[in-house]
This record gives C-alpha cells, structure tokens and sequence, in this order.
C-alpha cells in the first residue's frame, strides 16, 4: 500500500505585505511555490489555520484563495483529510498555473475593458427575451445583496457571479453564453481584487439594482447603459489601484 500522504517539509510560507492583503496573492504564492517544486503532486497544505498564521491572512482570506485553486484543478480537498497540490500531468498542471499567473494588473484591466465592450449588449438582449421567472430571481439577489452583500465579501462574490451569469443566460444566445463563460473564468481574479475593496462592493449593490430596475422595465437601451456604468466603475478601480502600484 502506498504511504500516508504527508505534508510538504520543504514548504516555507512568506507573509503577505498589507498592499497584498488579497485572497489573490495568497494564491499566487502557492503557485509560485509549486511551479518552483516547493509544494510537489501528492503533498498535503498545511491546515487552513496555519496557513492564516504563517502568510499573516485570515482564515477566510485562505479559504477563497484555497477553494479557487480547487476550482481550477491545481488543488484537490479531500473530506476528513484535507487538501492536497493535485496529482496531474505536467501539462495539465500548467494550463491552470499559466493561465492564473497571467492575470496582472495589466491583463485584469484588459478583461474589465472586454466586458465592457459584450455585456451591455448582453444586458440589452436581457431585457428583451427575460423571463419574469428570471427577473424575479435577480431581484431576490439584489434585495440579499443590500440586506449583507455589501457587508460579507464572500456572499457578495458569489451574488456578483450568480447575477451575471443569469443576466447572460436571459439573452438567449447560446454563442455569448460560451463567450461568457471563458470571459466569467478569466474575470474571477477580476472579481476578487474589487471584491476587496468595501467601498466597490457597495458601489455594486447599487449597480446591480440599476440594471436589474431596468430589466424588470424591459428598457433594453437603460439596461445597456446601467451595465456598462457598473462595468465603468470595475475598470476605474483597476485603473486606479495600478496607479497606486506604479
């Protein structure tokens, strides 16, 4: 029988400086760290609190950037015996590594400017072939959003995904929803590091209510434009933050 996974004895966590303070640079440490051989197929993460102790994060911050690499297959949680650096070929390894490492400042702006260019016309499409059933649902995200999205970033990002994902969905065009779907997985980096910022996430609550107010109005042209305002606002806060990094 094989042995009992162990954890790794070569790994050596780094602090995350205050400007990092981000579920996204908690995950780009690990990556380094197994790009580089510190972390190997087969090894065992430390325990979500030690790692919270270790990288001077808390243990929410670990747990998003843990639970994004799972989603992405760099990662595997295994119940009762903890999570551990995925046992894959090297090229399927690296597909998900590159494809996180290449999410810069730089490229997460690129992405904000993207979505500025296809969702407002998504959104317009919204307002015309949305169901009531699915208006409704969006206006049961909103209401949540302002009763503790604005308040608990975890909930918050997964009404963002949820609310926008649906939106794409009401457009009935099978060929934007495949976009989509490539475009939502790139702009999850997008969404964690604006999702940092309290301030954003109460800008968004009121977006969300903006668009959702002119779907339910079947307004396509104020559905197209309370989109793209949201999305202007996700593009000024990575403008601005780089700024701030230069």
């Amino acid at each position: 029988m094989p042995a009992a996974p162990s954890e790794s004895s070569k790994a050596v966590y780094e602090q995350i400086t205050r400007r990092e303070r981000l579920p996204n640079a908690v995950k780009s440490q690990l990556l380094r760290m197994i790009s580089a051989g510190e972390l190997t197929p087969g090894d065992r993460l430390a325990p979500e609190r030690e790692l919270a102790v270790e990288m001077g994060v808390s243990r929410n911050v670990v747990r998003e950037a843990i639970r994004s690499l799972v989603d992405a297959n760099v990662l595997q949680a295994r119940q009762g015996a903890g999570v551990f650096v995925a046992s894959l070929d090297m090229e399927s390894l690296m597909e998900p590594l590159e494809l996180v490492l290449s999410l810069e400042r730089a490229t997460l702006q690129n992405l904000a400017q993207a979505r500025l260019v296809i969702e407002p016309g998504i959104a317009a499409l919204a307002a015309v072939h949305g169901s009531e059933e699915d208006i409704e649902a969006l206006e049961k995200l909103v209401t949540e959003g302002f009763e503790r999205g604005a308040h608990d970033s975890e909930r918050h990002l997964e009404i963002d995904v949820e609310l926008h994902a649906r939106i794409t969905r009401m457009a009935g065009n099978p060929f934007l929803i495949r976009i989509m779907e490539s475009v939502s997985r790139l702009a999850r980096s997008s969404r964690e590091f604006t999702n940092s910022f309290p301030r954003m996430r109460e800008a968004a609550v009121q977006d969300h209510a903006q668009i959702v107010a002119a779907l339910r109005a079947r307004h396509p042209e104020a559905a197209r434009e309370a989109m793209r305002h949201h999305l202007d606002h996700v593009a000024r806060t990575l403008a601005d933050e780089a700024l701030e990094q230069d």
